[in-house]
């Protein structure tokens, strides 16, 4: 592996786990039936403005900086590029050892 390459890898990985750190998931409401089509609208990722008051179930939060929240499924493929990241690079320092 080339240096430069290692050290793409390295800060790729390293801000992919910066962006995981302040991700959070957002519950989908209360479940309905098996048989109820679900209609749920849930984006991917949701950007919040500090000082924007957003109402939720439990009160009105109003974030305090810029925040970026994903959705479980966007969580989780960021979750999986990142271990597929490190597991891939783990394999190329052990390979070049």
């Amino acid at each position: 592996m080339k240096p430069r390459s290692s050290c793409s890898a390295i800060t790729l990985t390293m801000m992919l786990s910066v962006l995981l750190t302040g991700c959070g998931s957002v519950s989908s409401g209360p479940k309905a039936s098996p048989s109820a089509p679900l209609n749920i609208y849930q984006p991917r990722v949701l950007l919040l403005k500090a000082g924007q008051p957003i109402q939720t179930a439990a009160g009105i939060y109003t974030p305090q900086t810029d925040e970026t929240w994903h959705s479980p499924a966007a969580f989780e493929a960021l979750e999986q590029e990142t271990l597929n990241l490190s597991a891939a690079l783990a394999q190329e320092r052990a390979r070049t050892k």
